[in-house]
């Protein structure tokens, strides 16, 4: 009998980004489903920076996994930034598109039911009511502008962050890697 061991690592912000694209992609194909597709693009988006923040921290610091809990998104991004000296200001792209993501993430992960006051003039010579369509923030968020933005930034985010913190190449060029091995049991 053979036994097959080994390690298999998972570069989880690559498949990230991988998904907002593809999203994104079928959101641009089809207005069926399209607010749906828009608000997986830009949650895959907002997931994306979150794990490579994570990623960065377990490659800077051993003991990440057991103290990351302890910073917000915001935080881990600032503190990354500042000790790779980036010089970032939240009231511009990129960064504004990360406070943005992240605070979408937040709105779509604890959920509530949301009530519109809605005022509009109407025709009473018309025949029937128009429409009348009333968006919550966060379905005004979820535009084709907003995903295909919030995809360019991250990568910008992400690529800046990984260079000035002493990375070299392309952070999206890999999903993962795995080292397997069979191992012949002796009888």
């Amino acid at each position: 009998m053979n036994h097959i061991g080994g390690k298999n690592t998972t570069i989880t912000f690559a498949y990230m980004h991988t998904g907002a694209k593809f999203m994104l992609k079928i959101a641009e194909e089809s207005e069926e489903g399209r607010l749906y597709t828009l608000v997986a693009s830009l949650i895959f988006s907002a997931f994306t920076l979150e794990a490579y923040l994570n990623h960065l921290g377990k490659l800077r610091n051993k003991e990440w996994n057991e103290i990351e809990r302890r910073y917000s998104k915001l935080e881990k991004f600032k503190l990354f930034a500042e000790a790779a000296e980036i010089k970032f200001n939240f009231s511009v792209r990129p960064y504004s598109t990360l406070k943005e993501l992240f605070s979408f993430r937040d709105r779509m992960a604890h959920g509530r039911t949301t009530e519109e006051v809605i005022s509009t003039c109407i025709d009473m010579q018309e025949k029937h009511l128009p429409q009348i369509h009333a968006k919550n923030d966060w379905q005004a968020f979820a535009t084709l502008e907003k995903a295909q933005q919030s995809i360019k930034d991250v990568e910008l985010l992400i690529k800046e962050l990984h260079s000035m913190s002493g990375y070299s190449g392309n952070p999206f060029n890999k999903l993962g890697s795995a080292i397997y091995g069979v191992v012949q049991e002796r009888t």
